[in-house]
């Protein structure tokens, strides 16, 4: 069953390149190439570009809804019944999270990651949760927590029956895992927050998580750096982690082959958590339909929240090469006027 997943994900790759304006965008049309697959949806070209056009008609040159978020918006707008009414839902919602928040491209993912829940609790309300999510985030990690964790309270704020518990939870897998070896930082953050959207305690769920990266990386495909909410993801809906792994380690080695997802065009990073949210939404989906019924409750929309993980992390990591470039470029410049 994986193997026609990754066929239908190499399909909607190779559509997505058909896609308007995206040039450049190689690592985000593999996050929406994976964003249709875990659908089961072929890529509507034509109607990704009119999701473009809708989205190009209706904000500025430099609106946050430009750039990065272009594409993925297009293509989530794609599958709703009436785009331009989805789109201006989606930019009521972006609105009113700039009421309490400082403007950024994040905020447009956070309107999306509401957007989706809009018929489950009230708009308006789970901004202001979102709000009391993110200050609570900086508030236990001031240096780590930055604009990207917008995303990460708005899925808090809409998924999560206890905020306070969900908080509690959270430092508790981060300690746990800092101290079996996780280095902390933003990457350890980011998967806390993940496993404080499954049930279970702190412990049990670090248990597994400690079991499925150690077995990982003895079959030398570990999730690492900023994949490391999708061994969260991976841990919580998988059972037998041997077979994941040896299933992971031989479909890496298949897609690694495909054009556009080789080593040097996308890295073996991006390509595993492909993988991985692949055959975690195959356990899911072979489950007997009690513990289906469960995984799908627990995780309020997995797939919708995998590719996020994905293209917050493209997101940041496209964000940190930009200052990395522009400080690069500022020391040359003053290098240059100081020999002169």
């Amino acid at each position: 069953m994986v193997d026609d997943k990754i066929e239908l994900l190499i399909k909607n790759s190779k559509l997505l390149d058909n896609v308007k304006s995206t040039l450049g965008m190689g690592t985000f049309k593999k996050c929406n190439a994976l964003n249709l697959t875990l659908r089961n949806r072929n890529a509507d070209v034509e109607k990704i570009n009119n999701c473009i056009d809708i989205i190009r008609n209706n904000s500025s040159i430099f609106s946050n809804f430009r750039g990065n978020n272009l594409l993925t918006t297009a293509v989530n707008l794609s599958i709703q019944n009436n785009p331009e009414e989805s789109f201006n839902d989606i930019i009521i919602i972006y609105n009113k999270l700039k009421n309490h928040f400082f403007n950024n491209q994040f905020l447009v993912l956070a309107a999306q990651i509401i957007y989706n829940y809009r018929n489950i609790n009230d708009v308006d309300l789970i901004v202001v949760n979102t709000r009391k999510a993110y200050d609570t985030m900086k508030k236990n990690h001031l240096f780590l927590t930055g604009q990207e964790d917008i995303c990460a309270a708005a899925l808090i704020a809409t998924t999560s029956n206890n905020v306070e518990q969900t908080f509690i939870d959270m430092e508790e897998c981060y300690n746990i895992l800092k101290n079996n070896g996780f280095y902390s930082g933003n990457n350890l953050q980011a998967l806390s927050h993940i496993l404080s959207l499954f049930e279970g305690f702190p412990q049990e769920k670090c248990n597994k998580v400690l079991l499925l990266d150690k077995i990982l990386r003895n079959h030398s495909v570990p999730l690492k750096s900023y994949s490391l909410p999708i061994l969260g993801v991976a841990a919580l809906t998988n059972i037998d982690y041997e077979k994941f792994a040896t299933d992971l380690n031989s479909a890496n080695n298949y897609l690694k082959k495909q054009h556009g997802f080789g080593s040097f065009s996308l890295g073996s990073t991006v390509r595993n958590m492909i993988i991985a949210s692949l055959l975690s939404l195959e356990f899911i989906e072979n489950s007997d339909s009690l513990t289906k019924e469960k995984l799908i409750e627990t995780t309020n929309n997995i797939s919708l929240n995998i590719v996020l993980i994905m293209q917050i992390a493209a997101a940041t990591a496209a964000s940190s090469a930009a200052i990395a470039a522009a400080t690069a470029a500022s020391s040359a410049a003053i290098a240059a006027s100081s020999s002169s």
